[in-house]
């Protein structure tokens, strides 16, 4: 990042709880989180702004209305070729259906890396928009989610909360 970088931030009180919202200068998503951020580079100045984050806010409400089943805002990842290769394609699970992380590597042609497909997912630094939460285990269940935010497991309500508003739970 260039130095002076700046990068806008905002909690928004979300129908699932809180969440920390990042984005840059010209609106892109850098992160949504269930804790408040950390750990930004030296040359990156932070601030608090509503206002910048409202694009991402508005298509929030919208989707936990039920009003929006794929957002449009951009979003600026930061990771590996696998890892945005993995996100890429989440970013193309139908809204209401869910895949496995075997069916995932299939699809990104690495067949075999469910494992790694896990480890991709977990570091997904947008989740919702990037529905992350659509990703289950191979015998169905929900697995885990938000496991760094939610260390005792609870990510798991969480992960149904979102598969129930968007249908995906039978």
């Amino acid at each position: 990042m260039r130095q002076n970088h700046v990068i806008y931030t905002h909690r928004y009180e979300a129908p699932i709880g809180t969440l920390y919202l990042a984005v840059t200068r010209n609106g892109s998503v850098l992160r949504i989180g269930y804790e408040p951020f950390e750990n930004w580079p030296r040359e990156v100045t932070v601030e608090e702004n509503k206002y910048a984050c409202g694009e991402l806010e508005h298509q929030l409400e919208a989707y936990f209305r039920g009003q929006l089943q794929r957002f449009s805002i951009p979003v600026a990842l930061d990771g590996t070729p696998f890892q945005r290769s993995v996100w890429k394609r989440l970013s193309k699970i139908d809204y209401g259906t869910t895949l496995t992380y075997g069916e995932v590597a299939r699809k990104i042609g690495r067949a075999g890396a469910a494992r790694a497909v896990g480890n991709a997912v977990a570091g997904n630094p947008v989740p919702i928009v990037i529905p992350c939460h659509r990703v289950v285990a191979a015998d169905g269940g929900i697995g885990k989610y938000a496991l760094r935010s939610f260390p005792d497991g609870s990510g798991a309500d969480l992960k149904r909360r979102l598969l129930e508003l968007e249908g995906a739970l039978g």
